[in-house]
């Protein structure tokens, strides 16, 4: 999975929170923010939160994206409402069903990599069969947005969102909970540390609601609290990371880092050369994350 923050506001915190106090002001927005201290950004973003001042929150947007992720999380996704979605499609694209350089074309989900190998060779096999039949039914005319209906729903795909920081807080809220579904759990914990690195003020005390709100929303009945208290920490800690990164990366550029062993799988290397052996051929099988943002603006 490839997690991307492609554009934002810059400087959104600053304009955002000039914006909002204006309208208690003489001083119109403009004006404000020449007058405009540190703690006054800090004092609105923490009122905003609390006092759930959805107008302000509406005000920074940005552009994300989501690369080799599953069908399963593209449905996922697009349920939040308050964003602009465009997403691959597989009308007008022809999957390549063929492996290539070692690389599937379907997501392998964590819970059966760590699983025995028959497990994993099983669930292989009946992708490279799907994929097989999706292969023949085009070579035989018939048009990609029927064969389509073979492909399995963990075929890859990609998916670009715009979004506000309002509806960015809700997804967090929700996603990150150890009750939202692994994938799109690893994705939005991603997008916790990006968003953070670049409005940290905004992002300060997002997660799942337990660590937010102080209140279990989830079926654990607060059972991963801790848990899910520490991993947060951990994207802020990591969000803090790529703040000092992107002080030092050129404009337009991306800034990455390989988020694998926090929130994705790595098989072990004994256990992949059984699974390769059984299915005659390597593969890369482990379950990889990685965050890129792009820099727009100073820090």
């Amino acid at each position: 999975m490839e997690v991307y923050i492609l554009n934002y506001i810059p400087e959104a915190e600053k304009i955002t929170a000039s914006i909002a106090w204006s309208s208690i002001s003489l001083f119109c927005a403009p004006e404000y923010e020449s007058m405009l201290k540190e703690k006054d950004i800090e004092k609105m973003f923490k009122l905003a939160r609390k006092m759930k001042l959805s107008s302000v929150l509406d005000f920074p947007y940005y552009i994300i994206s989501f690369k080799d992720v599953s069908r399963s999380f593209t449905h996922q996704w697009v349920r939040y409402r308050i964003a602009a979605h465009v997403q691959q499609s597989l009308r007008f694209t022809e999957i390549d069903t063929k492996l290539k350089n070692e690389k599937p074309w379907f997501v392998i989900p964590p819970m059966i990599l760590q699983n025995s190998v028959d497990v994993i060779v099983k669930y292989i096999k009946s992708q490279i069969n799907a994929g097989r039949a999706y292969r023949e039914l085009i070579k035989k005319g018939i048009p990609a947005e029927d064969a389509r209906f073979t492909l399995p729903i963990g075929v890859k795909t990609h998916i670009s969102s715009a979004m506000d920081a309002e509806e960015l807080l809700h997804v967090i809220d929700q996603r990150t909970c150890f009750d939202a579904q692994w994938e799109i759990r690893s994705a939005t914990y991603a997008l916790l540390s990006g968003l953070y690195a670049v409005s940290p003020r905004i992002f300060k005390n997002a997660g799942p609601y337990c660590v937010s709100e102080r209140v279990c929303r989830g079926r654990q009945n607060g059972r991963c609290y801790y848990e899910a208290k520490l991993l947060t920490e951990k994207m802020i800690k990591i969000g803090e990371k790529f703040r000092e990164m992107m002080k030092d990366a050129r404009l337009g550029e991306y800034i990455s880092m390989d988020l694998t062993d926090v929130l994705g799988y790595r098989v072990p290397e004994d256990k992949k050369k059984e699974v390769w052996e059984a299915l005659g051929y390597e593969l890369d099988i482990d379950y990889c994350v990685t965050l890129h943002i792009r820099k727009v603006a100073d820090i």
